[in-house]
């Protein structure tokens, strides 16, 4: 297993099983397709991603919403270190499942890796997003000042570019492992803006 500089990386538990994954039918018989947009907090998922998924006719969601509307609370504080991790998949999991009864295709945003309440990289299993059946992934990059800066007005959070570097580059490292372990297609954005983040969404759409 990778180790980031000094931080150590761990991998949630969960089942042994790796399967390719693609849209499934929804309550009304058509095929969701559910595009994952990942990146480290602050790269612009939500920024980006909550008008592109209106202007293409997606529902939108978060995990970190669709987690906590699910457990009825949050188990991640300002400093976006989380507790219960393998619960929070589970939980995102069951959630995804019953948006798709919606049968609109689904743009979710949400991470690849996480910091854990301890401080430690946790890379998420790959059977989390075989269990979604994610029909792609689309990775966005951004200058980490410019990261940085975004988390201080957006959150209060004061966060090294440094430490934004590591998790970044363990960010796109494990999607980049995920996404062909499942074969699933994987677009990189690199200062990604609207323009560019709805020609990769309607690309996945497509395939």
């Amino acid at each position: 297993m990778q180790v980031i500089h000094s931080t150590s990386v761990v991998q949630i538990s969960g089942s042994k099983r790796a399967t390719k994954t693609c849209g499934i039918a929804g309550a009304k018989g058509r095929q969701v397709s559910v595009i994952f947009l990942a990146g480290v907090h602050g790269v612009g998922k939500g920024f980006l991603g909550a008008p592109v998924a209106e202007s293409l006719g997606l529902n939108h969601f978060t995990a970190s919403q669709l987690i906590r509307e699910e457990k009825g609370r949050a188990t991640w504080g300002v400093d976006k270190r989380v507790a219960e991790l393998d619960d929070n998949q589970s939980a995102l999991i069951r959630a995804v499942r019953q948006r798709r009864e919606a049968g609109r295709d689904i743009l979710l945003d949400g991470h690849f890796v996480l910091r854990s309440s301890s401080g430690e990289l946790v890379r998420l299993m790959t059977e989390v997003f075989a269990d979604l059946h994610l029909a792609g992934v689309i990775l966005l990059t951004e200058d980490p000042q410019t990261i940085a800066d975004r988390l201080i007005g957006r959150d209060e959070m004061v966060a090294s570019t440094e430490s934004i570097v590591e998790l970044a580059a363990e960010e796109s490292a494990h999607a980049h492992d995920v996404c062909s372990a499942l074969q699933v297609p994987l677009t990189v954005l690199r200062w990604p803006n609207e323009r560019t983040l709805t020609e990769a969404v309607t690309r996945l759409l497509k395939t």
